[in-house]
């Protein structure tokens, strides 16, 4: 079965709540745990920045749901590609939230440091350049 990776970001309406964004969150490793998907959001109460892996077919159909979630205003494909395996044990969401609500391990606290835990020991060059985007325009980091 063919796997592909998108790396995607979105933005979301103004009526996203923090208490909204952990429960979107939420849905979200529940839905990609149960189709067997892989892969790491960093997000704030308002933009995420999303790494989807797995089976081709389902990668896009995730894909097209979050695009049309009436939350969503934009949306942004930057990569979609074959992989010959996963980078990603996982699927994990870590939120920069102006609140915090416990909805178990698999939310974290996004900070540089565990968005640095949170890759894969040698990530592809081509993940590894569009997180260091991600962390200089969504996290204020320098690139190193």
């Amino acid at each position: 079965m063919p796997l592909s990776q998108l790396i995607y970001t979105s933005t979301c309406t103004a009526e996203l709540t923090p208490k909204l964004s952990h429960e979107m969150s939420y849905q979200s490793i529940q839905v990609c745990q149960q189709l067997g998907l892989t892969g790491r959001v960093f997000a704030n109460d308002i933009t995420a920045f999303a790494m989807t892996e797995g089976p081709t077919e389902l990668v896009k159909k995730y894909y097209h749901a979050v695009s049309v979630d009436p939350l969503v205003e934009t949306i942004l494909l930057h990569v979609d590609r074959p992989i010959p395996k996963r980078e990603f044990s996982d699927y994990r969401v870590l939120l920069n939230s102006k609140e915090r609500y416990d909805y178990g391990p698999a939310i974290g606290v996004l900070t540089p440091e565990t968005l640095e835990q949170a890759l894969p020991s040698h990530p592809s060059s081509r993940l590894r350049i569009m997180v260091e985007a991600f962390k200089e325009d969504v996290l204020g980091v320098e690139a190193i």
